[in-house]
């Protein structure tokens, strides 16, 4: 870990290095892909609110409105399962997605896009 603590960004167990893109989770290092990296990231820049699947598949993939494609489910699938995120990161029928505002206990590993 680097020695600027003000530039980690903190979700619960998750600290996230915005300048290396390192991701530990309850203190162990976790590999994420640049995609995972970067949809995970924009959650922690919105916490708590609701992002709906348009504004995420642009932000973090510059994908053109009305793109069907089942990319942003499988992220946030493999977020869900390798941050351990269950509950935390949650799906919003017929909207989008929502990163809760930060607790202390822990969410589990479910994964239901």
């Amino acid at each position: 870990m680097t020695d600027n603590a003000q530039a980690w960004t903190v979700y619960n167990s998750l600290m996230v290095d915005p300048l290396t893109h390192t991701v530990y989770s309850a203190g162990e290092e976790v590999h994420l892909p640049e995609m995972e990296y970067q949809l995970l990231y924009y959650f922690l820049q919105h916490p708590g609110q609701t992002l709906s699947r348009k504004t995420l598949m642009l932000a973090v993939w510059g994908a053109p409105p009305g793109l069907k494609t089942r990319t942003l489910d499988i992220h946030i699938c493999q977020l869900r399962k390798k941050l351990k995120l269950g509950s935390s990161l949650q799906t919003v029928f017929k909207v989008g997605y929502k990163l809760r505002l930060p607790t202390n206990r822990n969410e589990g590993e479910r994964c239901n896009p």
